[in-house]
């Protein structure tokens, strides 16, 4: 019986039981910042991503209440995730070919608590912003974006110039290095055994110097960083083939201290169940079919592939 047949029968596995409860959402995954985010925030905070705010972010890390600190992914959150790795290599997606572009369309909405006047705390989400990325399948060329509130007909901002991978000449690329290129595709060195996979968004290598600082979290380090490239991987209109997207998952069930997340939202509103480090934003998967989704603050909502900047899919 193919995995996907199998998927179908574990809807259940997903149904909290008394004995392993799963966790709420924590508060961590919808504490924001009081102050609104800019609109750029896809080349702010995703594509611009540096290995030291990634280490800053990692020490914001907060416990969940059902994470025991220390051990493997619980089992509910493998379940997911080897489910979604399954899901993956069924997918039928074109791989882009010649020199055209990754195009990605998200939609951002991120939630932030608010004081009522009675003293309670609301969680609300900002306005919705839509965001198309086209990233060239030459890495070294130059991609492009623009970003355009949701509702109505509201014009699209000037266009943002996402600079390519000057460092791409060679062909095997560290993941400290891969977080700071806007890339349409994986360099041919990045590995499909999902340990190897762990290794590479670790950026393990001989000698290399782990100034990490300590963590509160559940997740902290190498482990921290880990995920976060991950998300950054799953996000940012980078082209993953099956077998490389179902690695990424089956590498992410290996982390510490990673759990599964009843009753949360994508950027776009749909409901899913998360998968969280502990840290500010979840990944979201349909809660049925085990489909990627986006985060808690971005959903993805189509990807293709296009011959030039500004040519949406057919």
């Amino acid at each position: 019986m193919k995995d996907l047949d199998l998927i179908k029968q574990l809807g259940d596995d997903l149904a909290p039981r008394g004995d392993e409860p799963l966790a709420g959402p924590p508060a961590s995954a919808f504490r924001d910042s009081s102050r609104k985010r800019p609109l750029k925030t896809w080349q702010a905070g995703v594509l611009a991503l540096t290995v030291a705010g990634a280490i800053a972010g990692a020490a914001t890390l907060r416990p969940s209440p059902n994470t025991p600190g220390g051990q493997a992914a619980t089992p509910r959150a493998a379940t997911v995730l080897d489910n979604a790795a399954a899901v993956s290599q069924e997918s039928t997606a074109s791989r882009p070919q010649g020199a055209g572009y990754i195009f990605t369309e998200t939609i951002s909405s991120y939630p932030e608590q608010v004081q009522q006047p009675d003293g309670s705390i609301k969680t609300i989400r900002q306005a919705p912003v839509v965001t198309q990325v086209w990233l060239s399948v030459e890495p070294t060329k130059d991609g492009k974006q623009r970003q355009r509130p949701e509702g109505g007909n509201a014009a699209w901002d000037p266009w943002v110039v996402l600079a390519g991978c000057r460092e791409a000449q060679d062909s095997d690329i560290r993941a400290s290095e891969f977080s700071r290129c806007a890339r349409g595709v994986l360099p041919a060195s990045f590995p499909t055994e999902p340990a190897a996979v762990l290794a590479w968004l670790k950026d393990d290598r001989p000698g290399r110097q782990d100034s990490s600082p300590p963590s509160a979290g559940p997740i902290a380090g190498q482990d921290a960083l880990a995920f976060e490239r991950a998300r950054s991987l799953l996000m940012t209109g980078t082209y993953l083939r099956p077998d490389q997207r179902s690695a990424i998952f089956k590498a992410l069930a290996q982390l510490p201290g990673v759990v599964a997340v009843a009753n949360v939202q994508d950027g776009a509103g749909r409901q899913g169940v998360g998968i969280s480090a502990g840290g500010t934003e979840a990944l979201v998967f349909h809660p049925a079919s085990f489909a990627f989704l986006g985060t808690t603050s971005s959903a993805v909502m189509r990807q293709g592939t296009t011959t030039e900047v500004g040519k949406l899919p057919s």
